[in-house]
């Protein structure tokens, strides 16, 4: 049976695949240590899970609308007015599995074919495939590595064509953690209100700041440019909920209801009870000095992180200011042999360090940076340290480019 040529489009994803195989290595006895995982190592707090005890011993087990319970919807709009002073109505707000699937959704419902999305570099893994799932084209920009590779009005202003429908930033950014200021996100607002494109603003690791910087979602800066501006967010990174697929969209009424049309005919309503415990958890305001007291202890491995790699002399890396990863230039060293074996780029580096000292790094191809590796530290420190350990002997092992 020939298969769509749609499948020849888009790639595996390199975090999940880096994932399963740590898993693997692990489960044969091997004595792993991943930095692959992109979900916090901490448990759902009790109270939620409670809530979804609740939620089945009450029945709540039926289907709901496709955009989510009312009830849910609202207590998203509490919440985000509550952190950033905007409301937004319960039918500017959708809820599905996942921040993942709001993204696929957004693009299935504003993409026509050839139509284009601006992408800064380094990106998500998901979001170029996404786009091309939608028969959309992913323009791919870069900025200076001196200014944490983030999108400026000049970059922006440049990839616009007459065929650009959106551009996305996350911030805090995965993969290599950087935090616009307001001042750069209301440069970028102004450069989207002339050209009348939507910026999408990933904002999944809103929660996970340092060095006592403050998030502002961008759509607090400027109400005014709503129309213009759509939200992703989602209980997985905040909440320790990554498995319970619940994430949120906010943005214009037209937008909204007709990816509530296209989610109604793929998966309907993300889950039932997902949606009853995440409605209490929004609620419990009480949860949030135990998400502050998890950002500390982040910032604290992310310090003792830095300071070991500072040790590696061979690799260079971006400081991070929010989100859980460490994006780690790695290409003083490609180019080079491991013990006769030339390494090129860095699926090679990142297989044979996996092989040869039981460590898994994300490699950064799949993030459109081949010359990086995506490290995250949600670990214990003395994992942490232990496998920055491994990593300087693996480099140490090179010979010189030839």
């Amino acid at each position: 049976m020939k298969l769509s040529s749609r499948n020849s489009l888009i790639n595996k994803s390199q975090t999940i695949a880096v994932s399963n195989l740590a898993s693997d290595l692990k489960a044969e006895g091997e004595n792993v240590i991943s930095f692959g995982a992109g979900e916090p190592d901490f448990p759902t707090p009790a109270y939620i899970c409670s809530a979804a005890d609740e939620a089945m011993e009450k029945g709540y087990t039926r289907y709901t609308p496709a955009e989510g319970l009312k009830k849910l919807r609202q207590a998203a709009a509490d919440r985000f007015a509550d952190d950033y002073g905007f409301r937004f109505s319960v039918d500017e707000i959708i809820a599905s599995n996942g921040a993942k699937q709001v993204l696929y959704n957004i693009f299935q419902t504003l993409l026509d074919s050839k139509e284009e999305v601006i992408i800064p570099k380094p990106y998500w893994v998901s979001y170029p495939e996404m786009v091309k799932l939608a028969d959309g084209v992913p323009i791919f920009v870069e900025g200076e590595r001196e200014n944490h590779f983030k999108l400026t009005p000049n970059l922006l202003n440049s990839a616009i064509t007459d065929r650009t429908k959106a551009v996305i930033v996350n911030n805090p950014s995965n993969p290599d953690g950087r935090v616009y200021t307001e001042k750069e996100l209301l440069a970028l607002c102004e450069v989207v209100e002339k050209h009348d494109i939507l910026l999408i603003s990933d904002e999944i690791y809103e929660k996970f700041l340092f060095d006592d910087l403050n998030f502002k979602s961008i759509i607090s800066l400027r109400p005014d440019l709503k129309d213009n501006l759509f939200i992703v967010n989602g209980m997985s990174k905040t909440y320790s909920m990554t498995g319970w697929r619940l994430g949120f969209g906010f943005g214009n009424k037209e937008l909204i209801a007709n990816m509530s049309k296209i989610q109604s005919h793929s998966t309907s309503n993300s889950n039932s009870i997902t949606q009853y415990a995440s409605f209490k958890a929004l609620q419990n305001r009480n949860l949030n000095s135990l998400i502050k007291d998890r950002c500390r202890i982040y910032e604290e491995r992310r310090d003792k992180m830095l300071a070991h790699m500072d040790k590696v002399e061979e690799l260079s890396y971006i400081r991070p200011n929010g989100a859980f990863y460490l994006f780690v230039d790695i290409s003083s060293v490609l180019g080079g042999n491991y013990k006769g074996e030339k390494i090129t780029d860095s699926v090679r580096f990142a297989e044979v360090l996996l092989r040869e000292e039981k460590v898994a790094v994300v490699p950064g191809a799949g993030f459109g940076m081949d010359d990086y590796i995506r490290m995250s530290f949600v670990l214990p420190v003395e994992e942490i340290l232990e496998g920055i350990d491994r990593i300087d002997r693996f480099v140490k092992n090179f010979s010189k480019k030839r």
